[in-house]
């Protein structure tokens, strides 16, 4: 195999929108339009690579990239150009895919051969195919071809699904114990919404909190005088565990937030409006 040079271009987009639009069909091949389609607008992928062609042709071939992962959906369509009109075999066009099979043979993972002649189209300069789609469940990573009936062909890469990169958690140390309150913003009142933090007590622990107007006096929740309400810690990471407390105020005004993880020094208290 010859090496090939891939450039990387990082884009904004969503894959999982792409197996959703794919997964009624295998292919999907339909008719001519004279204007580009905007499905890859639509549906780009989570990125864009490109990577070097056999030949010229490939132009003519528009993808939103050229690698893919296993199990996603490769869309594709055909395009003519001022002083080139690709000639097709077929109304609508049609198109097989080709992979690697070893010493530079071609073997053919779906479509055709020798596809079948009918009536022949025409692609000039602005005029389009509507897109075709394929889902690449089950096939294997490779170096793949599309092959097009129009005379045209584009290499595209099938990888692997990358496997995320474990977490690495630094050594555990012995430390007091402790609890934080993340950010609070102002909430309107009469409307639920959630108070989150992270604590180091275990899982399944109990931590006591109370929500108090700011005219209130500090509250000692260790000494259980102000009857707090509790909670139980859910399972974070490296020993963060997290927990939330659901809210709903009716009264405007400024209140405050207590959480203890067991102790007078494990007290965290917070500031947030209800307006």
């Amino acid at each position: 195999m010859n090496r090939f040079t891939l450039i990387f271009i990082p884009v904004i987009a969503l894959v999982c929108v792409l197996l959703v639009a794919g997964c009624t069909t295998s292919s999907d091949q339909t008719n001519l339009t004279n204007t580009t389609p905007t499905s890859l607008q639509q549906f780009p992928s989570s990125y864009q690579m490109t990577i070097a062609q056999p030949d010229g042709s490939a132009r003519f071939i528009h993808m939103d990239t050229d690698v893919y992962n296993i199990g996603e959906v490769v869309e594709f369509y055909i395009t003519g150009e001022s002083g080139k009109t690709l000639e097709c075999s077929n109304d609508p066009p049609t198109y097989s895919v080709k992979f690697q099979a070893g010493r530079g043979v071609w073997a053919t993972k779906m479509g055709k051969d020798t596809p079948d002649k009918t009536n022949k189209t025409y692609l000039g300069a602005g005029t389009s195919t509507q897109m075709y789609r394929f889902i690449t469940t089950g096939w294997e990573p490779n170096r793949y071809r599309i092959v097009s009936d129009c005379g045209v062909s584009r290499e595209f890469l099938l990888r692997p699904v990358p496997t995320p990169a474990p977490t690495v958690c630094p050594p555990a140390v012995n430390e007091p114990l402790w609890v934080r309150i993340n950010p609070i913003s102002d909430h309107d009142a009469g409307k639920p919404f959630s108070i989150s933090g992270t604590t180091n007590r275990a899982v399944g622990d109990e931590l006591k909190y109370l929500v108090f107007p700011s005219g209130m006096l500090p509250k000692n929740l260790v000494m259980g005088n102000d009857k707090p309400l509790s909670i139980r810690v859910s399972e974070g990471t490296c020993g963060e565990n997290t927990w939330s407390v659901d809210l709903d105020l009716s009264t405007p005004q400024e209140y405050y937030l207590m959480i203890s993880a067991g102790t007078q020094n494990a007290t965290a208290i917070k500031r947030f409006m209800v307006l």
